[in-house]
Protein backbone atom coordinates (compact mmCIF):
# COMPACT_ATOMS: atom_id res chain seq x y z
CA UNK A 1 0.00 0.00 0.00
CA UNK A 2 1.25 3.37 -1.19
CA UNK A 3 2.36 5.69 2.09
CA UNK A 4 -0.57 8.26 0.95
CA UNK A 5 -3.49 5.82 0.66
CA UNK A 6 -2.14 4.75 4.17
CA UNK A 7 -2.68 8.03 5.68
CA UNK A 8 -5.52 8.59 3.79
CA UNK A 9 -7.13 5.46 5.55
CA UNK A 10 -5.45 6.76 8.97
CA UNK A 11 -7.17 9.96 9.01
CA UNK A 12 -10.29 8.50 8.00
CA UNK A 13 -10.57 5.67 10.84
CA UNK A 14 -9.22 8.95 13.13
CA UNK A 15 -12.07 11.34 11.95
CA UNK A 16 -14.52 8.06 12.35
CA UNK A 17 -13.23 7.51 15.96
CA UNK A 18 -13.67 11.04 16.82
CA UNK A 19 -17.33 11.83 15.61
CA UNK A 20 -18.07 8.43 17.47
CA UNK A 21 -16.65 9.51 20.80
CA UNK A 22 -18.01 12.85 20.65
CA UNK A 23 -20.95 11.58 19.65
CA UNK A 24 -24.10 10.98 22.73
CA UNK A 25 -27.75 10.11 23.73
CA UNK A 26 -29.42 13.81 24.25
CA UNK A 27 -32.33 12.53 26.82
CA UNK A 28 -34.78 15.08 26.52
CA UNK A 29 -38.63 16.30 27.76
CA UNK A 30 -40.12 19.07 26.99
CA UNK A 31 -38.76 21.66 30.00
CA UNK A 32 -35.16 20.19 29.26
CA UNK A 33 -35.32 21.20 25.32
CA UNK A 34 -36.64 24.64 26.18
CA UNK A 35 -33.51 24.58 29.02
CA UNK A 36 -31.25 23.06 26.04
CA UNK A 37 -32.28 25.97 23.47
CA UNK A 38 -32.02 28.87 25.47
CA UNK A 39 -28.50 28.05 25.88
CA UNK A 40 -27.60 27.03 22.49
CA UNK A 41 -30.12 28.34 20.05
CA UNK A 42 -28.58 31.05 17.86
CA UNK A 43 -31.57 33.62 18.67
CA UNK A 44 -31.01 33.18 22.14
CA UNK A 45 -26.72 33.75 21.88
CA UNK A 46 -28.00 37.18 19.75
CA UNK A 47 -30.28 38.18 22.50
CA UNK A 48 -27.75 37.59 25.36
CA UNK A 49 -25.04 39.55 22.89
CA UNK A 50 -27.44 42.06 22.16
CA UNK A 51 -27.69 42.70 26.50
CA UNK A 52 -23.71 42.71 26.84
CA UNK A 53 -23.36 45.33 23.82
CA UNK A 54 -25.79 47.67 26.07
CA UNK A 55 -24.22 47.01 29.14
CA UNK A 56 -21.22 48.47 27.88
CA UNK A 57 -22.97 51.15 26.77
CA UNK A 58 -23.10 51.94 30.63
CA UNK A 59 -19.44 51.64 30.97
CA UNK A 60 -19.63 54.42 28.59
CA UNK A 61 -22.04 56.20 29.58
CA UNK A 62 -20.59 56.43 33.66
CA UNK A 63 -16.79 57.89 32.91
CA UNK A 64 -16.96 61.23 34.18
CA UNK A 65 -16.50 63.33 30.65
CA UNK A 66 -17.37 61.92 27.18
CA UNK A 67 -15.01 64.50 25.59
CA UNK A 68 -10.53 64.91 26.84
CA UNK A 69 -9.29 67.79 27.60
CA UNK A 70 -7.71 69.79 25.08
CA UNK A 71 -4.24 71.68 24.87
CA UNK A 72 -3.57 74.07 22.32
CA UNK A 73 -0.39 76.11 22.17
CA UNK A 74 2.08 78.42 20.15
CA UNK A 75 5.42 80.10 20.54
CA UNK A 76 7.74 82.20 18.32
CA UNK A 77 9.68 85.04 17.85
CA UNK A 78 9.00 88.72 18.12
CA UNK A 79 10.97 91.00 15.34
CA UNK A 80 12.58 93.22 17.16
CA UNK A 81 15.79 93.93 18.27
CA UNK A 82 16.19 91.42 21.62
CA UNK A 83 13.70 89.22 19.48
CA UNK A 84 12.09 87.18 22.10
CA UNK A 85 10.19 84.57 22.14
CA UNK A 86 6.28 84.50 23.00
CA UNK A 87 4.42 81.74 23.87
CA UNK A 88 1.00 80.63 24.15
CA UNK A 89 -0.50 77.51 25.70
CA UNK A 90 -3.91 76.30 26.97
CA UNK A 91 -5.70 73.33 28.44
CA UNK A 92 -9.23 73.41 28.07
CA UNK A 93 -12.46 70.97 29.35
CA UNK A 94 -16.14 70.93 28.72
CA UNK A 95 -17.48 70.25 32.10
CA UNK A 96 -21.06 68.67 30.43
CA UNK A 97 -22.98 69.55 33.91
CA UNK A 98 -26.27 68.97 33.08
CA UNK A 99 -25.59 66.25 30.19
CA UNK A 100 -24.28 63.75 32.43
CA UNK A 101 -27.54 62.46 34.42
CA UNK A 102 -29.69 61.72 30.98
CA UNK A 103 -26.63 59.99 29.53
CA UNK A 104 -26.65 57.35 32.56
CA UNK A 105 -30.27 57.06 32.78
CA UNK A 106 -30.25 56.47 28.67
CA UNK A 107 -28.03 53.99 28.92
CA UNK A 108 -29.76 52.12 31.71
CA UNK A 109 -32.70 52.55 29.84
CA UNK A 110 -31.17 50.83 26.64
CA UNK A 111 -30.01 48.22 29.08
CA UNK A 112 -33.55 47.27 30.30
CA UNK A 113 -34.96 47.36 26.84
CA UNK A 114 -32.28 44.93 25.91
CA UNK A 115 -33.18 42.62 28.45
CA UNK A 116 -36.91 42.84 27.17
CA UNK A 117 -36.06 41.95 23.74
CA UNK A 118 -34.18 39.25 24.37
CA UNK A 119 -37.51 37.51 26.61
CA UNK A 120 -39.34 38.14 23.42
CA UNK A 121 -36.54 36.51 22.01
CA UNK A 122 -36.77 33.75 24.10
CA UNK A 123 -40.82 33.43 24.00
CA UNK A 124 -40.85 32.77 20.07
CA UNK A 125 -38.00 30.33 21.12
CA UNK A 126 -40.15 28.71 23.92
CA UNK A 127 -42.95 28.51 21.05
CA UNK A 128 -40.58 26.98 18.00
CA UNK A 129 -39.15 24.49 20.23
CA UNK A 130 -42.65 23.57 22.40
CA UNK A 131 -43.95 22.72 18.53
CA UNK A 132 -41.02 20.95 17.45
CA UNK A 133 -40.86 18.75 20.98
CA UNK A 134 -44.37 17.70 20.06
CA UNK A 135 -44.28 16.96 16.38
CA UNK A 136 -40.69 15.09 17.29
CA UNK A 137 -42.93 13.08 20.18
CA UNK A 138 -45.92 12.43 17.48
CA UNK A 139 -43.37 11.44 15.01
CA UNK A 140 -41.73 8.66 17.58
CA UNK A 141 -45.67 7.45 17.85
CA UNK A 142 -46.53 7.30 14.95
CA UNK A 143 -43.22 5.08 14.15
CA UNK A 144 -44.22 2.36 16.88
CA UNK A 145 -47.72 2.60 15.50
CA UNK A 146 -47.21 1.83 12.42
CA UNK A 147 -44.63 -0.90 13.58
CA UNK A 148 -47.14 -2.07 15.19
CA UNK A 149 -49.79 -2.21 12.32
CA UNK A 150 -46.66 -4.23 10.43
CA UNK A 151 -46.17 -6.58 12.84
CA UNK A 152 -50.50 -7.54 12.78
CA UNK A 153 -50.20 -7.55 9.02
CA UNK A 154 -46.99 -10.36 9.22
CA UNK A 155 -49.34 -12.11 11.34
CA UNK A 156 -52.03 -12.08 9.30
CA UNK A 157 -50.14 -13.15 6.44
CA UNK A 158 -48.20 -16.38 7.92
CA UNK A 159 -52.32 -17.28 9.10
CA UNK A 160 -53.38 -16.13 5.61
CA UNK A 161 -50.68 -18.61 4.10
CA UNK A 162 -51.67 -21.77 6.32
CA UNK A 163 -55.08 -21.19 5.56
CA UNK A 164 -54.49 -21.21 1.17
CA UNK A 165 -52.15 -24.23 1.96
CA UNK A 166 -55.44 -26.10 3.64
CA UNK A 167 -57.72 -24.90 1.41
CA UNK A 168 -59.45 -22.50 2.98
CA UNK A 169 -58.59 -19.14 1.41
CA UNK A 170 -57.56 -18.91 -2.14
CA UNK A 171 -54.34 -17.56 -3.63
CA UNK A 172 -55.97 -13.93 -4.05
CA UNK A 173 -56.78 -13.51 -0.77
CA UNK A 174 -53.53 -14.74 0.55
CA UNK A 175 -51.74 -12.25 -2.10
CA UNK A 176 -53.62 -9.50 -0.93
CA UNK A 177 -52.04 -10.89 2.84
CA UNK A 178 -49.00 -10.25 1.66
CA UNK A 179 -49.39 -6.98 -0.28
CA UNK A 180 -50.28 -5.30 3.05
CA UNK A 181 -47.27 -6.71 4.63
CA UNK A 182 -45.07 -4.71 2.21
CA UNK A 183 -47.56 -1.93 2.31
CA UNK A 184 -46.95 -2.31 6.00
CA UNK A 185 -43.59 -2.22 6.06
CA UNK A 186 -42.80 0.57 3.34
CA UNK A 187 -45.25 2.72 5.98
CA UNK A 188 -42.82 2.33 8.64
CA UNK A 189 -39.97 3.07 6.15
CA UNK A 190 -42.34 6.36 5.32
CA UNK A 191 -42.84 7.66 9.29
CA UNK A 192 -39.61 6.75 9.91
CA UNK A 193 -38.37 9.51 7.49
CA UNK A 194 -40.77 11.90 9.01
CA UNK A 195 -39.40 11.27 12.28
CA UNK A 196 -35.97 11.90 10.89
CA UNK A 197 -37.33 15.38 9.67
CA UNK A 198 -38.78 16.29 13.25
CA UNK A 199 -36.46 15.25 15.31
CA UNK A 200 -34.24 17.16 13.03
CA UNK A 201 -35.75 20.35 13.56
CA UNK A 202 -35.89 19.57 17.51
CA UNK A 203 -32.01 18.79 17.05
CA UNK A 204 -31.45 21.88 15.18
CA UNK A 205 -32.88 24.13 17.76
CA UNK A 206 -31.40 23.01 20.79
CA UNK A 207 -27.80 23.13 19.93
CA UNK A 208 -27.31 18.49 18.98
CA UNK A 209 -24.27 17.94 17.41
CA UNK A 210 -24.22 16.21 13.90
CA UNK A 211 -23.79 12.43 15.75
CA UNK A 212 -26.09 12.85 18.29
CA UNK A 213 -29.59 10.89 19.05
CA UNK A 214 -32.35 12.24 20.82
CA UNK A 215 -34.55 10.41 23.00
CA UNK A 216 -37.70 12.39 23.66
CA UNK A 217 -39.50 11.69 27.26
CA UNK A 218 -42.78 12.67 28.37
CA UNK A 219 -46.26 11.93 25.90
CA UNK A 220 -48.84 13.84 24.41
CA UNK A 221 -50.75 15.38 26.60
CA UNK A 222 -49.38 18.67 27.61
CA UNK A 223 -50.61 19.97 31.21
CA UNK A 224 -53.22 22.11 31.87
CA UNK A 225 -53.62 25.57 30.64
CA UNK A 226 -53.88 28.50 33.70
CA UNK A 227 -56.05 31.11 33.84
CA UNK A 228 -56.21 33.91 32.03
CA UNK A 229 -53.58 36.33 32.49
CA UNK A 230 -53.62 40.18 31.88
CA UNK A 231 -52.11 40.56 28.74
CA UNK A 232 -49.72 44.10 29.61
CA UNK A 233 -47.89 40.98 31.08
CA UNK A 234 -46.66 39.68 27.96
CA UNK A 235 -43.11 39.91 26.77
CA UNK A 236 -44.01 41.74 24.14
CA UNK A 237 -45.91 44.54 25.71
CA UNK A 238 -43.31 44.94 28.37
CA UNK A 239 -40.55 45.52 25.62
CA UNK A 240 -42.28 48.14 24.44
CA UNK A 241 -42.58 49.56 27.78
CA UNK A 242 -38.71 49.64 28.05
CA UNK A 243 -38.61 51.34 24.79
CA UNK A 244 -41.19 53.60 26.00
CA UNK A 245 -38.32 54.58 29.02
CA UNK A 246 -35.65 54.49 26.26
CA UNK A 247 -37.72 57.05 24.11
CA UNK A 248 -38.33 59.18 27.57
CA UNK A 249 -34.66 58.93 28.28
CA UNK A 250 -33.84 60.31 24.89
CA UNK A 251 -35.95 62.91 25.41
CA UNK A 252 -34.37 64.30 28.56
CA UNK A 253 -30.85 64.12 26.88
CA UNK A 254 -32.27 66.03 23.81
CA UNK A 255 -33.36 68.87 26.43
CA UNK A 256 -30.12 68.58 27.76
CA UNK A 257 -27.95 69.01 24.54
CA UNK A 258 -30.54 71.85 23.81
CA UNK A 259 -28.88 73.89 26.99
CA UNK A 260 -25.57 75.95 26.98
CA UNK A 261 -22.02 73.77 27.37
CA UNK A 262 -19.79 75.05 29.70
CA UNK A 263 -16.11 74.49 29.36
CA UNK A 264 -13.18 75.68 31.86
CA UNK A 265 -9.87 76.50 30.70
CA UNK A 266 -6.30 77.50 32.04
CA UNK A 267 -3.74 79.26 30.20
CA UNK A 268 0.08 80.35 30.31
CA UNK A 269 1.28 83.27 28.45
CA UNK A 270 4.69 84.69 27.71
CA UNK A 271 5.21 88.16 25.90
CA UNK A 272 8.39 89.47 26.53
CA UNK A 273 9.98 88.76 29.69
CA UNK A 274 6.53 88.64 31.37
CA UNK A 275 4.94 85.47 31.93
CA UNK A 276 0.89 85.77 32.01
CA UNK A 277 -1.23 83.11 33.88
CA UNK A 278 -5.01 82.86 32.50
CA UNK A 279 -8.16 80.93 33.69
CA UNK A 280 -11.36 81.18 31.79
CA UNK A 281 -15.16 80.35 31.20
CA UNK A 282 -16.25 78.90 27.71
CA UNK A 283 -19.94 78.82 27.05
CA UNK A 284 -21.68 77.66 24.14
CA UNK A 285 -24.68 79.67 22.63
CA UNK A 286 -27.67 77.34 21.70
CA UNK A 287 -29.21 79.85 19.02
CA UNK A 288 -29.44 77.86 15.75
CA UNK A 289 -29.52 74.26 17.29
CA UNK A 290 -31.42 73.68 20.55
CA UNK A 291 -31.97 69.78 19.91
CA UNK A 292 -35.29 70.46 18.23
CA UNK A 293 -34.34 67.36 16.03
CA UNK A 294 -33.62 65.58 19.01
CA UNK A 295 -36.59 66.09 20.58
CA UNK A 296 -38.89 65.70 17.64
CA UNK A 297 -37.78 62.22 17.56
CA UNK A 298 -38.04 61.30 20.86
CA UNK A 299 -41.65 62.65 21.22
CA UNK A 300 -42.43 60.96 17.90
CA UNK A 301 -40.83 57.30 19.12
CA UNK A 302 -42.89 57.64 22.58
CA UNK A 303 -46.30 58.46 20.53
CA UNK A 304 -45.45 55.51 18.42
CA UNK A 305 -44.43 53.13 21.51
CA UNK A 306 -47.72 54.50 23.43
CA UNK A 307 -50.17 53.53 20.47
CA UNK A 308 -48.41 50.57 19.57
CA UNK A 309 -48.52 49.22 23.03
CA UNK A 310 -52.63 49.90 23.17
CA UNK A 311 -52.93 47.95 20.17
CA UNK A 312 -51.12 44.76 21.22
CA UNK A 313 -52.83 45.11 24.78
CA UNK A 314 -56.18 45.49 22.49
CA UNK A 315 -55.28 42.48 20.17
CA UNK A 316 -53.55 40.21 22.87
CA UNK A 317 -57.14 40.08 24.90
CA UNK A 318 -58.49 38.76 21.63
CA UNK A 319 -55.40 36.40 21.01
CA UNK A 320 -55.74 35.14 24.66
CA UNK A 321 -59.56 34.57 24.06
CA UNK A 322 -59.87 32.77 20.60
CA UNK A 323 -57.00 30.13 21.95
CA UNK A 324 -58.43 29.75 25.37
CA UNK A 325 -61.29 28.80 23.16
CA UNK A 326 -59.25 26.40 20.49
CA UNK A 327 -57.69 24.81 23.53
CA UNK A 328 -61.12 23.92 25.12
CA UNK A 329 -62.45 22.52 22.07
CA UNK A 330 -59.11 20.35 21.52
CA UNK A 331 -59.54 19.22 25.16
CA UNK A 332 -63.07 17.90 24.87
CA UNK A 333 -62.35 16.23 21.47
CA UNK A 334 -59.40 14.71 23.11
CA UNK A 335 -61.53 13.68 25.94
CA UNK A 336 -64.86 12.56 24.35
CA UNK A 337 -62.25 10.60 21.83
CA UNK A 338 -60.28 8.82 25.12
CA UNK A 339 -63.50 7.57 26.49
CA UNK A 340 -65.83 6.81 23.51
CA UNK A 341 -63.56 5.48 21.42
CA UNK A 342 -60.09 4.18 22.61
CA UNK A 343 -62.20 1.46 24.90
CA UNK A 344 -63.43 0.09 21.67
CA UNK A 345 -60.40 -0.11 19.76
CA UNK A 346 -58.91 -1.89 22.68
CA UNK A 347 -61.62 -4.27 22.75
CA UNK A 348 -61.59 -4.30 19.05
CA UNK A 349 -57.87 -4.99 18.45
CA UNK A 350 -58.11 -8.30 20.99
CA UNK A 351 -61.86 -9.63 18.99
CA UNK A 352 -59.51 -9.40 15.97
CA UNK A 353 -56.89 -11.51 17.05
CA UNK A 354 -58.70 -14.30 18.38
CA UNK A 355 -61.26 -14.27 14.95
CA UNK A 356 -58.13 -14.27 12.81
CA UNK A 357 -56.57 -17.13 15.08
CA UNK A 358 -59.77 -19.25 15.03
CA UNK A 359 -60.43 -19.09 10.89
CA UNK A 360 -63.61 -16.69 11.27
CA UNK A 361 -63.44 -13.45 9.51
CA UNK A 362 -62.51 -13.63 5.86
CA UNK A 363 -58.60 -12.18 5.08
CA UNK A 364 -60.65 -9.21 2.87
CA UNK A 365 -62.38 -8.90 6.12
CA UNK A 366 -59.25 -8.91 7.94
CA UNK A 367 -57.74 -6.47 6.58
CA UNK A 368 -60.49 -3.71 6.69
CA UNK A 369 -60.35 -4.18 10.41
CA UNK A 370 -56.86 -3.65 10.48
CA UNK A 371 -56.50 -0.52 8.23
CA UNK A 372 -59.66 0.95 10.09
CA UNK A 373 -57.93 0.33 13.80
CA UNK A 374 -54.92 1.90 12.36
CA UNK A 375 -56.81 5.19 11.08
CA UNK A 376 -58.50 5.21 14.56
CA UNK A 377 -55.27 4.81 16.57
CA UNK A 378 -53.87 7.70 14.02
CA UNK A 379 -56.43 9.65 14.99
CA UNK A 380 -56.29 8.83 18.81
CA UNK A 381 -52.72 10.41 18.09
CA UNK A 382 -53.90 13.20 15.85
CA UNK A 383 -56.20 14.46 18.92
CA UNK A 384 -53.33 14.62 21.15
CA UNK A 385 -51.11 16.59 19.01
CA UNK A 386 -53.52 19.04 18.16
CA UNK A 387 -54.21 19.31 21.96
CA UNK A 388 -50.70 19.54 22.74
CA UNK A 389 -50.56 22.48 20.11
CA UNK A 390 -53.29 24.50 21.56
CA UNK A 391 -51.97 24.76 25.00
CA UNK A 392 -48.75 25.96 23.40
CA UNK A 393 -50.65 28.35 21.60
CA UNK A 394 -52.63 28.96 24.52
CA UNK A 395 -49.90 29.61 26.95
CA UNK A 396 -48.09 31.70 24.32
CA UNK A 397 -50.80 34.08 23.53
CA UNK A 398 -51.30 34.70 27.75
CA UNK A 399 -47.20 35.13 27.86
CA UNK A 400 -47.01 32.19 30.06
CA UNK A 401 -44.25 29.73 30.14
CA UNK A 402 -44.37 26.43 27.94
Amino acid sequence: MHCSSFARLTAAALALHSATASAETIDVDLRGAIERAHRAAPAAIAARGRIREARAGVTGAEVTFTTNPEIEGGAGPRFSGARPIDADVRIEQELEPWRRSPRRQLAHAEVAKATADAEVELRELDLEVSLAFYEALYADREVSLVQHAADLAQRGATIAERRRQSGEITDLDANLAKAAVGRARSAVESEAAERAVAIGRLAALIGAGAGDALSLRGDLEPPPVPAATDPATRADVRALDREGETAMAEAARADANGKPNIGIWLGYQREDTASIVLAGLRLSLPIWNRAEGERAAAAAKERRVRESREAIVHVASRQVADAIAAYQAAERSFAMFDRDVVPVLDDSEKLLDKTLDAGQIAISDYLFARQELLNGRREQLDRALALAKAAVAARYAMGVAP
